[in-house]
């Protein structure tokens, strides 16, 4: 069975930016976050936010005070001149493409136009915008509905942002037999016509379409009638636990889009479920290979054996012919601290519908007490074998445990807050998971090898920059992997920060960095140097740089063990480089 997955499934670039702006303010305040209106017509999504203290409210009764958001759909100005009286704390996520057509239709009222709104008239969008007419305009679902509208002198045709192109140029057309000048702009946003055009493109190929989306989502029903005006089989569902084998039978061509308002981790999940049912997933071989992955990546042992693996080609960068006495209680170590930081962030991150990224989030529960057990274990044995290394281990581990702990707790007032652009816990500052993760593993795995075996300041600084720059490219892949997923965060990873063109290009700086660096180690040790053996690194670190670019590293378990192979390599051509070179 073949398998198709639209490019352009999932939340729109506006529902983003209004979940972003609901997370972000999270920060800023004590209380919670009420939304004028549900963020977006998803109940899991809905469920997740409300974990984070942000609530939909329906009526201006309802946000008497607090901090108030106005969704992407946007709202009446009359509305937000109320809210504001009710609350000193408003802030407007209104999608700027719903803007543009708010400020369309106050113009053209203005200049003595009536307006015709192309749309569902009870959309929450619709409604907002007929206050930008003073409610002197008339909304039509489609050319039907033009013949009872009244003759025109001069009238203003804009689109509701979610309609499509054809049912616009349709009512557009109807509309110039009643009237004597027409103003038509259409006001579809670019989004919504690429998603409409690549879901037709996707019915004329498959036997059966897939459309995820909530019930309540009217561009997810768009899409529904749209695929089956195109004459195509369309399956319609909310979550996967709504699709099995029997409805598959006899598909040799499957395709799968979404709405705006669907998580891109939703459509995963759908989409996993739908090539289990293929001859070839049900492979004994592959799914016993793929339950293996998902164990060592969920349990945390294949990234305790990439740190292990990190901290043993920083001991011999550090001294080539350091002993298995000094080098392995420092890879213990390393290993049982990242299991431990690992266990614990996962467990508190955990949600109860997106998981995190490599378990799904029934496994998880149904395993959480113990991976959170491990970690508790894991965190002990590593606090009493950096106590037998020597105090100053101790202290290090002790502290980057105490601030990996502290990366999700509000330790800074709201009033001072307010001076600090919004910051109060680790977590709030930008790129802040990046950062912390490189830095408590750059701890663990350079920093205490450097100062238990003596490195001289220019060689320890020079691995403990090798490390940190690894480790970062790390956290920067994945963090682009859960901004994909639609996970719902705030600017905690680079991506957030700067963007995708932008993180492309510190992507390509790190690489030059960490190849100029093994190019001075080269130098500074000669031509035995281990430096030569690791540069495979920095090829394979670019070589997974580019299946993120192109979107071709699989999601998943086995994505996370394709990115942490880095420090596996490193360990492995560090230990051919002892067996060949030493």
């Amino acid at each position: 069975m073949k398998l198709l997955v639209a490019e352009t499934a999932g939340f729109c670039w506006g529902v983003r930016r209004a979940l972003d702006q609901a997370v972000d303010l999270t920060k800023k305040t004590d209380g919670p976050v009420y939304t004028y209106g549900p963020l977006i017509h998803n109940s899991q999504v809905l469920d997740e936010l409300e974990a984070q203290e942000i609530y939909a409210v329906e009526g201006l009764e309802q946000a008497d005070g607090g901090t108030i958001l106005v969704r992407a759909h946007g709202v009446r100005p009359e509305v937000i001149d109320a809210l504001r009286r009710r609350s000193d704390n408003v802030f407007d996520a209104t999608c700027p493409l719903v803007r543009r057509v708010q400020k369309a239709l106050a113009a053209y009222t203005d200049k003595g136009y009536e307006t015709v709104i192309v749309g569902d008239d009870k959309h929450a969008e619709v409604v907002g915008l007929r206050g930008y007419t003073r409610d002197r305009c008339y909304v039509v679902a489609d050319e039907t509905e033009v013949d009872k509208l009244p003759s025109f002198d001069r009238v203003c045709v804009v689109a509701q942002t979610t309609r499509d192109d054809r049912t616009f140029e349709r009512v557009v057309a109807r509309i110039h037999d009643k009237a004597n000048e027409v103003r038509a702009i259409n006001t579809i946003c670019e989004p919504t016509r690429d998603h409409q055009t690549e879901t037709i493109e996707l019915a004329h190929r498959a036997d059966l379409m897939v459309v995820v989306g909530g019930r309540h989502s009217a561009n997810t029903a768009r899409l529904v009638k749209l695929a089956r005006d195109e004459g195509a089989r369309v399956l319609h569902v909310e979550t996967d636990a709504e699709i099995g084998p029997e409805q598959f039978a006899g598909c040799e061509t499957v395709a799968v889009t979404a709405g705006a308002s669907t998580p891109e981790w939703m459509i995963n999940r759908v989409v996993t479920k739908i090539r289990s049912y293929s001859p070839e997933a049900r492979s004994t071989v592959r799914t016993w290979l793929s339950h293996v992955s998902s164990l060592i990546v969920a349990s945390n042992g294949y990234v305790a054996a990439g740190a292990a693996a990190l901290t043993l080609a920083c001991v011999k960068l550090i001294d080539p012919y350091a002993t298995a006495p000094q080098g392995l209680p420092l890879i213990a170590v390393a290993a049982f601290f990242v299991h431990a930081m690992h266990a614990v962030n996962r467990y508190m991150e955990r949600s109860p519908y997106s998981g995190w990224g490599t378990f799904s989030p029934r496994g998880y529960q149904r395993f959480q007490t113990v991976m959170m057990l491990l970690g508790v274990g894991a965190l002990a044995v590593v606090l009493g074998l950096s106590a037998w290394v020597g105090p100053l281990p101790f202290i290090v581990v002790l502290v980057s445990g105490a601030l990996g702990l502290l990366y999700t707790v509000k330790i800074i007032p709201l009033r001072w807050a307010r001076h600090l652009w919004g910051v109060r816990r680790i977590k709030d500052l930008p790129a802040s998971r990046d950062f912390s993760v490189a830095w408590g593993w750059t701890l663990v795995t350079a920093v205490l090898p450097v100062l238990v075996l003596h490195a001289p300041p220019l060689r320890g600084a020079m691995v403990s920059l090798f490390a940190f720059l690894l480790v970062f490219v790390r956290s920067a892949l994945l963090g682009v992997r859960d901004v994909q997923g639609d996970r719902i965060m705030g600017m905690e990873t680079i991506f957030k920060v700067v963007g995708k063109r932008r993180t492309k290009e510190v992507m390509v700086a790190l690489t030059g960095a960490l190849t100029l660096l093994l190019g001075a180690f080269e130098w500074l040790l000669g031509s035995a140097s281990l430096a030569l053996f690791l540069l495979p690194v920095v090829l394979y670190v670019c070589f997974i740089s580019w299946l993120y670019e192109r979107r071709l590293l699989p999601k998943g378990p086995e994505g996370e063990l394709i990115v942490d192979g880095q420090f596996i390599l490193a360990g492995l051509m560090t230990v051919l480089w002892r067996v060949f070179l030493v």
